[in-house]
């Protein structure tokens, strides 16, 4: 939990910044350029680690097992409800933002938990898990560790036997259900996360009339790494947190 300088501590705009991975390892002590930017402009910020996060034991890790969008979210709703509870955040200020798994985990806790949140952020986002295990030009599928014939099916569930469970907690599948205006950012040649992805739900949200903002880098990867890209990026985000959120007062 990161807290800004010059407040008071209590009632403030609260990012819920969720980690990638998803299964990486715990958070540490040291500067985080995300809990940086965010509390530098008034916001406070929690940095959760749900179950599967690595560092805390294998109970904790194997928790998570065949859990996308079912307990590994209930974990971030339960660190948000806290903090609501305890009167450090307010409650009509609380914005989503991740990428990858965390991305996934943003837009599904948009569409589980719509009373939550006022918006979210989502970079290359995961939207479909069915879609995760079919695209056969991403880098998991040609990884030499075989991890979608195996770890996958161990860690998130196999396609074939949990089709229906996969399109119950894929954002893609349930669009209506969005409430809070979203900002969507991909890479043009993401091969973690294809742009495919994004596409999908983009079009998912413009059949339902939904609000969104969207962005593509078209010669960035799973992330970005040319500086003006991510400038434009973060420029993006403040202004769209500013207005979505109603920023810090």
């Amino acid at each position: 939990m990161t807290i800004p300088k010059q407040t008071s501590g209590k009632n403030l705009p609260l990012v819920v910044e969720i980690h990638g991975g998803p299964w990486t390892r715990k958070q540490s002590w040291g500067f985080d350029e995300h809990a940086q930017f965010f509390a530098s402009r008034g916001y406070a910020v929690l940095q959760p680690d749900f179950r599967g996060t690595r560092g805390y034991g294998r109970r904790h890790f194997v928790s998570s097992f065949g859990q996308w969008g079912l307990s590994m979210q209930d974990d971030i709703t339960d660190g948000v409800e806290w903090l609501v509870g305890q009167g450090i955040v307010d409650k009509s200020r609380i914005c989503l933002f991740g990428g990858s798994y965390g991305g996934y985990a943003t837009l599904w806790g948009l569409i589980k938990t719509p009373e939550l949140y006022r918006c979210g952020v989502a970079l290359a986002a995961v939207t479909d898990i069915g879609l995760y295990f079919s695209i056969t030009w991403s880098d998991i599928y040609r990884s030499p560790y075989r991890w979608l014939e195996y770890g996958a099916k161990i860690r998130i569930g196999d396609p074939d036997r949990d089709g229906d469970k996969f399109r119950s907690v894929s954002p893609i599948y349930h669009a209506e259900r969005l409430q809070a205006p979203v900002l969507l950012a991909f890479g043009g040649v993401d091969q973690r996360v294809p742009l495919k992805h994004g596409i999908a739900f983009r079009d998912a949200l413009d059949k339902h009339g939904k609000k969104y903002e969207w962005i593509v880098y078209s010669d960035e990867g799973h992330g970005f790494g040319e500086d003006k890209n991510r400038f434009d990026f973060y420029r993006r985000v403040d202004a769209f947190l500013k207005q979505a959120a109603r920023g810090p007062e």
